[in-house]
C-alpha cells in the first residue's frame, strides 16, 4: 500500500555541467539555485535579490535585455539607507554610490550571462503586487503601506506580459529553454484564502504560458510540497517556508527529471568533495 500521492514530473534529461542557467523569483528559487551552485553548475541566481511577483520578475528580465545599468538618481532614501524599487533590501546601502555599485556588479554579470543562458527558471511567489506612483515595486523597503496601492494581478495580465517577454528573449537566444514553477511558500500575512486565490492565478497563468509559448515547461514544486509531502514535518518553524529536508527532496526530484544520467552520477562525488572542503580540523 502507498500512503502518499506521488506527483509525476515529466523527465527531460538534458541538463549537464555545460548548461548555463539563470534563476529568478521567490526565496524558493534561491534554495534550488544555491543547490545548483553548490554542485558546481554555471549560472546566476536572483541578481536583483528575491522577487515575489510576476511583474517585478518581468521588469528585471526586461532591464537585463536592455543591458541598461542603474544610476544613483533611480534610488530613493528611506530610513537612513538608499534603496531601489527593483531590488531586494540586501542591495541597499547608507551611500547611494555604494548601493549602485552593488546593484550594477550583479546586474552587468547577469546581463552577460542571460545572452548565454540555456535554462531560464522562474518561480512565481504571489499574484499580489504593491504599486508606488503607478509602478509595481519588487520590495517596499518598510515604507508605510499607505504609500502604496495593493492589487491582485489577473491571469491575462501575466500571460500577455510574458508572451511578449519570452518572444523577445528567444529572438536574442533561440536555444533558450524556460522552466516555470510556483513557490510552495505560503503568504499568510493577510489570510489563507488570499494565498490560495493568489496561487490559483499563478498556476493558471503558468499553465497557459506552457500551452502558448514554445519550449516552456512547468516544474511542480508547489504540488510536490503541498500534496506529496503534505505534512508540517516538512516546514520550517514558521510553518510557512519548506524545511531543509523538503528543499532537499524537491532538489532530488528536480535533478532526477532534468539532469543527464552522466551528470546525476557525478553528484555524489561532488557532494563528498564539498563536505571535505567544508571540514575544519579540530587541531592544527
Amino acid at each position: 500500500m502507498d500512503f502518499r500521492t506521488i506527483i509525476p514530473v515529466k523527465a527531460q534529461p538534458s541538463v549537464n555541467h555545460d548548461t548555463r542557467f539563470l534563476l529568478l523569483g521567490s526565496c524558493f528559487a534561491e534554495n534550488i539555485g544555491q543547490k545548483l551552485l553548490d554542485f558546481r553548475f554555471q549560472g546566476d541566481v536572483n541578481p536583483f535579490g528575491v522577487l515575489y511577483n510576476p511583474i517585478s520578475i518581468a521588469q528585471a528580465l526586461e532591464r537585463l535585455v536592455e543591458k541598461r545599468p542603474f544610476a544613483a538618481n533611480e534610488l530613493f532614501e528611506y530610513g537612513g539607507l538608499w534603496h531601489s524599487w527593483m531590488h531586494h533590501g540586501s542591495f541597499s546601502d547608507q551611500a547611494a554610490e555604494k548601493a549602485v555599485e552593488k546593484m550594477n556588479r550583479r546586474f552587468l554579470a547577469a546581463a552577460e550571462n542571460l545572452a548565454q543562458t540555456d535554462l531560464l527558471a522562474i518561480t512565481f511567489g504571489s499574484a499580489w503586487v504593491y504599486e508606488f506612483e503607478g509602478k509595481t515595486v519588487a520590495n517596499c523597503h518598510k515604507v508605510p503601506n499607505n504609500r502604496f496601492t495593493r492589487r491582485r494581478l489577473a491571469v491575462d495580465e501575466i500571460t500577455a506580459r510574458y508572451t511578449q517577454l519570452f518572444d523577445t528573449l528567444r529572438r536574442q537566444n533561440p536555444r533558450l529553454k524556460v522552466l516555470l514553477s510556483v513557490s510552495p511558500i505560503r503568504y499568510l500575512r493577510n489570510n489563507a484564502t488570499e494565498n490560495q486565490t493568489s496561487k490559483a492565478i499563478l498556476l493558471l497563468a503558468v499553465e497557459e504560458l506552457c500551452w502558448i509559448t514554445p519550449n516552456t515547461d512547468y516544474f511542480p514544486a508547489y504540488e510536490i510540497v503541498l500534496d506529496e509531502l503534505r505534512d508540517y514535518r516538512f516546514f520550517a518553524d514558521d510553518m510557512v517556508h519548506p524545511s531543509p529536508l523538503a528543499v532537499a527532496y524537491v532538489w532530488e526530484r528536480f535533478a532526477q527529471a532534468y539532469f543527464t544520467p552522466a551528470t546525476l552520477a557525478l553528484l555524489p562525488d561532488i557532494e563528498k568533495e564539498n563536505k571535505r572542503a567544508a571540514h575544519r580540523p579540530l587541531h592544527f
